[in-house]
Parts: C-alpha cells; structure tokens; sequence
C-alpha cells in the first residue's frame, strides 16, 4: 500500500525554491537588472508561473500515493474551472481603463475603480476556489497552504521595499505604477496577495492538477 506524503513534505522544496525566486526579484529590481514596472510586467523572474509546475508537482506526488480527485477523469472538472475563473477575469475588469489619466485627481479615481476591481476578483476567485475543494479536497489543501506561504512573503518584501524607498513593483499599483502611503500599500498588497493570489493559486493549481489525476491505484 501507498503511502500519502505528509504535506510538510510537499510544501518544503516548493515553498524554498518560491522564497529564492522572490528574493532574488526584489534583489534584482533593487539593482536594475529586473523591470520594477507595475504589476511584474511578465517578468519570467517571478512566482506566478510556480502555481501551474507546482500544481502539477503535487498532484502527480498524491496521485502516485492514491489521494486522487472525487471524481475520475477529473479533467472536464478542470476545464469547467478554469473556464468560470477566466469569466470572472473578463467581468472583473471590463471597465477599466489602462491608460493613465493625466491630473491627481483622476489618477487616484482610477486607482480606486481598480480596488473595486480587484475586491470583486477576490470575491469570485474565493467562491471558484471552494468549489476547487470539492474536485480534489487534499490537492486543494495541499496549493491553500503553499499559496498563504508564498503570499505572506510578498507582503513582508511589500513592507520592507516600501519602508527602504525602492523601485520595485511590489510597492506599485494602479495603471503605470500609481503609489500610496506606507499603510495603504499594505493594505492594497494584503488585498491582492491573500485575497486574489492564494484563491487564484487553489484554483489554477487545482486546473493543472487535475491533468496529473490516474485512476486510482489497485
């Protein structure tokens, strides 16, 4: 009989390699060899892309163990998934502008349209992710965990780059790197880490995990 790896286990090697990467981006902002632009700019110097290898990763290590999703071919759930989070994108941002208006005013208008935007991308993303759970419960545990590790991480790199006065794009939000005060930068960074990135990191794990799910094992 197949043993499920503890998820101490899963987490440790994912979680060391998202630290390194996130330390590595704000030295190289910090330096000027990586893009400080709002938002990451798509920077492959990032830990975005670690949802979809490392939801891959963990599904493949409890399949192999015989924690598989409630209901096998998982896939068509998967799909159904990410095709509700890619809706919620579209809605969520519809009306915002991108181009940045020219006066304060309108400046700070748009950064808050893209706070109501964001709130209401949290909203969706947190209802798709609990509906993740009831695909693959362990898997979802399992990306719940490892998103809360990396996030909070990028809140504390958050509060020491704007403390410290960089040019990194952790302290940056609205359309071209709009910037508020210390307090409001937490805010805005806890908003979008803990309340868009960890259920995003559920829901988009849980799509590429369930591509890994076997039929469960004699």
């Amino acid at each position: 009989m197949t043993t499920s790896p503890s998820t101490f286990r899963l987490l440790l090697w994912p979680s060391l390699i998202t630290l390194a990467i996130s330390l590595l981006r704000l030295l190289g902002e910090v330096q000027g060899w990586v893009n400080a632009q709002s938002g990451g700019a798509g920077h492959l110097l990032g830990i975005s892309w670690c949802i979809f290898v490392f939801g891959g990763w963990f599904a493949t290590r409890l399949a192999r163990a015989g924690s598989l999703p409630r209901h096998l071919p998982a896939w068509p759930w998967g799909i159904a998934l990410l095709l509700l989070q890619l809706g919620a994108f579209v809605w969520a941002v519809k009306d915002i502008d991108p181009v940045m208006p020219a006066t304060a005013e309108a400046q700070l208008a748009a950064a808050d349209a893209l706070g109501i935007s964001i709130v209401q991308l949290v909203i969706c993303t947190s209802v798709l992710a609990a509906f993740a759970f009831t695909i693959w419960p362990r898997l979802c545990w399992t990306l719940l965990l490892y998103g809360l590790g990396a996030r909070l991480t990028v809140v504390a790199l958050t509060w020491w780059a704007k403390s410290a006065g960089w040019n990194t794009h952790y302290t940056k939000f609205g359309p071209q790197g709009f910037e508020r005060d210390l307090p409001r930068t937490l805010a805005s960074a806890s908003l979008a880490q803990l309340g868009m990135w960890v259920p995003l990191t559920v829901v988009f794990g849980c799509v590429v995990g369930t591509l890994f799910a076997r039929r469960r094992a004699a």
